[in-house]
């Protein structure tokens, strides 16, 4: 094991505030009121501090575990079950339960044997399938152009989101638009890593530069070309 590797791991000792105040006094015998209250202010306020930001990484990681409870399970942990009232299951719905270890509720959609989403009895995949939800829509990407129209990939995801695809195809136009910076000279005002990270100022280039080259190219098309006689 690298020692080097473990040291750099382990916490760092927490500076004292004022602690250069407290270390001209070490060697005083006395101390008076005023000093001997300013000092156990600065360190109860310090502790408080401690207390606070401690509580609140202690809220932040039960919201954690609490939202993961509620994706795998479907429902809320501190929600008592209606078995002991003899309902059966106590969904009350026609929920596809599993039989077998924890009361897990599954997809209703034919031949899906995953987990439904929180509030719902459908996956992710299929939660489209739901006529209830109003958070979700299909990907409005084109798939493929068939003679009878376009048609589209249809992947859920979020209504906010903007624009409207999925993770699959907001990839592909995240590249296909580093390609055409690229193609344009703007190659340098991007990272070559794989996480993207655009300027506003550069889309905003090239989308310029597009259009002025439309409007070229319909000023040369309108132009009458001289006859050469």
């Amino acid at each position: 094991m690298d020692i080097s590797a473990a040291n750099s791991t382990q916490p760092h000792p927490t500076a004292v505030d004022g602690a250069d105040h407290d270390t001209a006094l070490a060697k005083s015998l006395f101390l008076t009121r005023e000093e001997l209250i300013r000092r156990r202010l600065r360190r109860v306020r310090q502790l408080s501090r401690f207390y606070r930001d401690h509580y609140w990484a202690l809220m932040e990681d039960m919201r954690s575990k609490y939202r993961d409870y509620c994706w795998n399970f479907g429902k809320s942990p501190f929600i008592c079950n209606n078995n002991e009232n003899g309902n059966g299951n106590g969904n009350g719905n026609d929920v596809v339960v599993d039989s077998v270890g924890d009361d897990i509720v599954r997809c209703r959609f034919s031949g899906c044997k995953s987990k439904a989403m929180a509030l719902t009895t459908f996956c992710h995949a299929h939660i489209l399938s739901d006529p209830k939800q109003k958070l979700y829509m299909g990907c409005r990407t084109v798939a493929k152009n068939l003679p009878t129209g376009p048609s589209f990939c249809n992947k859920p995801v979020l209504k906010s989101m903007v624009p409207s695809a999925c993770a699959t195809h907001y990839d592909l136009g995240t590249r296909c638009l580093v390609r055409a910076l690229r193609k344009s000279g703007l190659g340098n005002t991007f990272p070559t890593n794989h996480k993207t990270n655009l300027k506003l100022h550069v889309i905003t280039s090239e989308f310029v530069r597009q259009i002025q080259n439309k409007r070229k190219i319909a000023m040369r098309e309108t132009v009458p070309k001289a006859e050469i006689e």
